[in-house]
């Protein structure tokens, strides 16, 4: 009981530790400023439960929802679809995924901010870009454009920077296999 006791105290202490670090800090995405539970309830009523009204993309292995949390910062949420959730090498791939993901930094890359991983729903939490995908915007003629050689130029420079960052500079070399227009903010 005694050590039981200890151990308990021990993990409240390093809890108050990070708790503290997190309110001078003020990153709301942080483990350490919410047990989860806080931030899962905010997001899911920023997005009411999912509803398409707040779907802003789909894609083969999920669908993108923005979500405006209490605070006013705005994040964009990756569903998974139901059906890969029960999927167990699935769920294994989606860890190291999240694990892999939460290492990447790069200018070019969008930020993972964080995930949830349930039985019943599972999603990445990523920074929230304005505009929407390169796909969309070469699409629409007045857009594309807009979208002068030098602009797109820049883009793929970008884009070689992001995916040469991946590849040669990352603690583990990450390959993308789905590099498109869509996936290109």
């Amino acid at each position: 009981i005694i050590l039981g006791f200890i151990l308990l105290l021990k993990r409240q202490n390093k809890t108050l530790k990070l708790n503290s670090r997190a309110a001078k800090n003020g990153d709301v995405f942080s483990v350490w400023n919410y047990g989860g539970k806080i931030l899962y309830e905010d997001l899911i009523n920023a997005t009411e439960d999912f509803h398409i009204k707040y779907c802003i993309g789909t894609g083969g292995y999920g669908s993108v929802y923005k979500a405006e949390l209490p605070d006013g910062k705005v994040v964009a949420l990756k569903k998974l679809h139901h059906s890969e959730t029960e999927d167990s090498a699935f769920v294994k791939s989606f860890q190291n995924e999240a694990h892999v993901l939460s290492t990447v930094r790069h200018r070019n890359i969008v930020k993972l901010h964080g995930f949830c991983l349930h039985k019943r729903c599972m999603f990445f939490i990523y920074e929230y870009m304005e505009r929407r995908s390169l796909f969309c915007v070469l699409r629409d003629d007045d857009e594309a454009i807009e979208l002068n050689w030098t602009k797109r130029v820049s883009i793929v420079k970008s884009v070689a920077h992001a995916l040469s960052y991946l590849h040669h500079d990352c603690t583990l070399s990450v390959v993308h296999r789905d590099i498109s227009s869509n996936n290109i903010l």
